[in-house]
């Protein structure tokens, strides 16, 4: 029978809705360290733009964007959460969202939990893309006043006397400058192992950079033993060891 041209045909219906998602695009964006302008304006743009926003810190990033007259829908995703958080962030980029992610503060995946979203991002053909801001490491290297040609960062260092000792004996000759995020706590702890292992090293302690709180020491490890007094447990505390001389 013929079909009456009043009746919708099932192909033209079925066009109309089946969508077509292009992939939206993860972007990884760093962050101001300590204060809130010092954020680059493509990263404002593009925090105002996505369609969400992935933070370590909802409460850090809120904060920001508030300083900055941004409204986002911002979701958690860090250590305990990030293996349920990753299907679900990549099910919203290829629906066609673009995800911004970002750290508490600097550079995102640099001693933080992003590369595993990042990795799951590329492996799914999600483009990446990057918004270069602050790193904490960098900064720090930057006014130790010493090279950055060639720097060693290990995020944390061991939380074992025993384990701590046996990682900086490993360093004993080593030329390269050495940059560590240290716990406020372990800082008392670290210069005392170096004031044994290296103790004609000269170090720079940076803490709470571009804060009001910001402070710079330098000098040997027993110097700065005598030097840094009580340390707040909120500190960002960034320590850096000149590489071996020879001489």
């Amino acid at each position: 029978m013929a079909r009456d041209g009043s009746q919708p045909n099932d192909r033209k219906i079925q066009d109309r809705t089946t969508a077509t998602y292009l992939p939206g695009t993860l972007y990884i964006v760093g962050t101001p360290i300590g204060h809130p302008d010092d954020i680059t304006i493509r990263a404002l743009a593009t925090l105002r733009r996505v369609s969400i926003i992935a933070s370590e810190d909802p409460r850090a990033t809120q904060a920001l964007l508030t300083h900055h007259g941004i409204t986002a829908t911002i979701t958690s995703y860090g250590p305990l959460n990030r293996r349920e958080k990753v299907p679900l962030l990549l099910h919203r980029l290829t629906q066609g969202h673009d995800v911004a992610f970002v750290s508490d503060n600097g550079t995102p995946v640099i001693y933080d939990p992003g590369s595993l979203f990042v990795a799951a991002a590329h492996r799914a053909g999600i483009m990446v893309k990057t918004i270069p801001g602050p790193s904490v490491m960098t900064a720090a290297t930057a006014i130790s006043g010493f090279s950055g040609d060639a720097i060693i960062f290990e995020g944390h260092l061991p939380s074992s006397s025993l384990r701590l000792t046996a990682f900086l004996a490993k360093l004993h000759e080593e030329r390269r400058t050495l940059a560590f995020y240290v716990a406020p706590g372990a800082l008392r702890r670290l210069l005392q192992n170096l004031a044994k292992i290296l103790p004609n090293r000269q170090v720079a302690i940076a803490m709470d950079l571009t804060t009001p709180k910001e402070t710079l020491m330098r000098g040997r490890p027993d110097e700065l033993l005598d030097q840094i007094g009580r340390v707040s447990k909120d500190s960002a505390v960034t320590v850096v060891i000149e590489g071996y001389r020879e001489g």
